[in-house]
């Protein structure tokens, strides 16, 4: 591996380069959230934070997971046969499936993650698991086949700090995520088509063949509906407070922000009061807004010797890809070109590697210039 350009440190001693840290992301403004964590996926950068890697109750951001393992092993176009083990209590999000329905797949995503219907979670989960230990197993089998599936995702995506011991996020059975596993999650889901066009429907209806107007769903994402966010999901449970994960663009990137165990309250007519969970969001949105500029770093002069550094070794960056940086320390960023032994034009190049001051902000893949 060959360095290129020295032009933040010199040339790295063994020594120098373990002295080289990270980043450290900014602590939120005041709100009532019991975690945070606020990043910017495209460059990696990590923006706010606070107990990210505690692991905590995730209510219904749950079901991300369960989206992931549902888009990767079942066909959307497959037939679900509702049964009476699917449908829930009144007091849990539902859809409002009747038994002996039938519904596709594609539509049972749609009705888990828009209103976070816990019946079509557990339909979704039972078919899936179903496909694995065999049709002949009971839904409690299935279901449980499919719990596995869900801890072997985490597990495979580095959410270490996540175990999961049903698929819809209900208390009592000891599931936990960390704020940072939750955005780890959320990341990988919003790399499907189908998932980032689900997160970011406010309302549907889904075909029935028993009910002639189909099933009306509407999501409880209040910033989806303000038009705020882009997505993603939201989640409430006595023990696990009010959750949120939302998404929203700057350029081509997408920032993903959680928070989770914000309060809730009762509102004067004695419904449960949930409204915390998304003032808290704003509050971190506006941070991110006022506290980050995301620069483009090939543009001229925006880091210095970049540009001429790049075309001296005949590679680039790709186009479009921001670099979220701390406002006050723009005039701070800083470089390092590292390159790989020459090989195949399809090879990575090498990468660069952003600084602000010491601390290392991103890293960017490299490639040979066309």
């Amino acid at each position: 591996m060959l360095v290129a350009l020295f032009a933040l440190f010199g040339p790295p001693t063994g020594t120098q380069a373990a002295e080289i840290s990270r980043y450290q992301s900014m602590s939120p403004p005041p709100i009532t959230a019991d975690a945070v964590f606020v990043t910017d996926t495209l460059s990696g950068t990590e923006l706010i934070a606070l107990n990210a890697d505690a692991p905590l109750p995730p209510a219904s951001l749950t079901k991300i997971v369960s989206a992931l393992v549902i888009l990767e092993r079942a066909n959307l176009d497959d037939i679900v046969e509702i049964l009476g083990d699917d449908l829930v209590s009144a007091e849990e999000s539902q859809v409002g499936l009747v038994a002996g329905d039938r519904l596709t797949v594609r539509d049972l995503l749609f009705g888990m993650l828009i209103p976070s219907g816990n019946d079509a979670t557990l339909a979704l989960a039972r078919y899936v698991g179903a496909s694995v230990v065999g049709q002949s197993a009971s839904p409690d089998e299935s279901v449980a086949e499919f719990v596995t599936l869900m801890n072997q995702k985490a597990a495979e995506l580095g959410a270490s700090a996540s175990q999961f011991a049903n698929p819809t996020g209900i208390d009592g059975d000891g599931n936990v995520m960390s704020a940072r596993d939750v955005a780890i999650v959320t990341t990988a889901a919003l790399e499907d088509p189908l998932f980032r066009e689900i997160v970011a429907t406010t309302s549907a209806v889904l075909e029935s063949e028993v009910l002639s107007d189909g099933y009306a769903i509407t999501t409880t994402n209040t910033l989806l509906l303000e038009g705020v966010v882009t997505g993603v999901k939201t989640g409430t449970t006595p023990l696990a407070g009010g959750c949120l994960v939302t998404s929203f663009t700057v350029g081509s990137n997408d920032v993903v922000a959680v928070v989770l165990g914000s309060d809730i309250g009762e509102s004067s007519d004695g419904f449960q009061d949930n409204s915390a969970r998304f003032v808290d969001t704003k509050a971190l949105l506006e941070a991110v807004r006022a506290d980050y500029v995301w620069l483009d770093p090939v543009s001229p002069g925006v880091v210095s010797g970049l540009i001429e550094e790049l075309s001296v070794w005949q590679v680039d960056l790709a186009a479009g890809e921001l670099l979220p940086v701390p406002a006050t320390r723009a005039e701070e960023v800083r470089y390092r070109l590292v390159l790989e032994p020459p090989g195949s034009p399809e090879d990575p190049a090498g990468h660069v590697q952003f600084y602000v001051g010491e601390q290392l902000l991103s890293e960017r893949a490299a490639r040979q210039a066309n």
